[in-house]
């Protein structure tokens, strides 16, 4: 029998419970034997929940010490970096949440150590891996929809303004764009072919704060505790591509529209379509047709982490490589800079 996979946490707050460490039990070929965490107290206890043998408070030391083969780093945005390379440097391969880092350069210094050491690196991306998602792209792919040359997205809360580190700039590197939007954008650029970006008129806005309206909330943990709120929870952007392709996006933690929800409309020469759920727009001997396509459900870390365990194993290339978090990080820089010069800004 073959040993497992012997998998560390970089990070056991929110996302990890709910996301990463579930889909990792949920697979048989592996197994959690390290985890690492700043907050001591939640560091003890998920090293009881879980049982593990190993826990660190620096990654430093952990990546050091620990023989685990793979890791997802889960922290606060501002450390993604600097545990991504630990890792790699260590000889581990890494998933790392969205968005990759900070800002672009962080993200190039990640790819870089990935390439020199030979690691996987892979981003978590995981909106791409519904199973609506998967679907449309293989009709696009299939030029079931002819050329994509526009493509609007969002994903928009009336009330989900988080506190704590979200909305600490020093920390998250930005608000609801980085955030949630980051998900909307990234998966509208794969769905397009993953276009060269060229250019971007970007708008934020810092409209609610610490508002005391009652409604959605972010996490409760997050809500206790306070912040500057310094990041903008509403954001706009039109982003062009080369091919003379545009895309819309916008994203909020809080605005005033009638409830909260997420869009995905996407639109071909041949064909148009749309997710949640998933329909095709199209034209039959000369008659519009309206597509509605059966979709399962998927736990999408579940899907994701499946993903980066079979590349592990199997060396395959990954879906989601850091070389693609490197173009999203250019085009929310860009976004950032355009809203704060409002000027249109050319991506290099």
């Amino acid at each position: 029998m073959l040993s497992k996979v012997k998998v560390g946490l970089v990070g056991v707050g929110s996302v990890a419970h709910w996301g990463h460490i579930p889909a990792y039990q949920a697979d048989p070929r592996v197994e959690i034997t390290a985890i690492c965490d700043i907050n001591e107290q939640r560091l003890m206890a998920t090293k009881e929940e879980l049982g593990v043998s190993e826990a660190y408070l620096d990654f430093n030391e952990m990546m050091e010490k620990s023989d685990c083969d793979v890791i997802s780093v889960t922290t606060w945005n501002d450390s993604h970096k600097d545990a991504t390379i630990a890792g790699l440097r260590a000889g581990k391969a890494v998933l790392v949440e969205k968005p990759m880092a900070m800002d672009a350069q962080e993200a190039e210094e990640m790819v870089t150590v990935a390439k020199e050491t030979g690691s996987l690196l892979m981003v978590g991306f995981c909106s791409r891996f519904s199973d609506d998602a998967m679907k449309l792209k293989k009709f696009i792919e299939d030029g079931r929809l002819g050329e994509i040359y526009y493509v609007k997205t969002g994903y928009l809360r009336r009330r989900g303004n988080p506190k704590g580190w979200f909305a600490d700039k020093a920390r998250s590197g930005g608000g609801a764009l980085i955030d949630i939007g980051v998900h909307a954008l990234d998966r509208s650029w794969w769905l397009m072919g993953k276009p060269k970006p060229i250019s971007v008129m970007g708008f934020a806005w810092n409209k609610f704060g610490d508002y005391k309206t009652e409604g959605d909330v972010y996490s409760e943990d997050l809500i206790a505790e306070e912040s500057n709120f310094n990041v903008e929870d509403h954001s706009v952007a039109l982003i062009r591509f080369e091919g003379d392709k545009t895309l819309f996006l916008e994203a909020s933690w809080a605005q005033n529209v009638k409830e909260s929800y997420g869009y995905q409309e996407v639109y071909g020469d041949k064909g148009g379509a749309k997710l949640y759920p998933l329909e095709i727009y199209t034209d039959m001997d000369y008659n519009q047709v309206n597509i509605q396509v059966p979709t399962r459900n998927v736990t999408l870390h579940t899907a994701e982490i499946k993903h980066f365990i079979d590349c592990y194993l199997e060396g395959k290339e990954t879906m989601n490589p850091g070389e693609d978090g490197v173009t999203i990080m250019k085009i929310l820089d860009a976004i950032y800079e355009s809203a704060r010069t409002q000027k249109e800004v050319f991506i290099k």
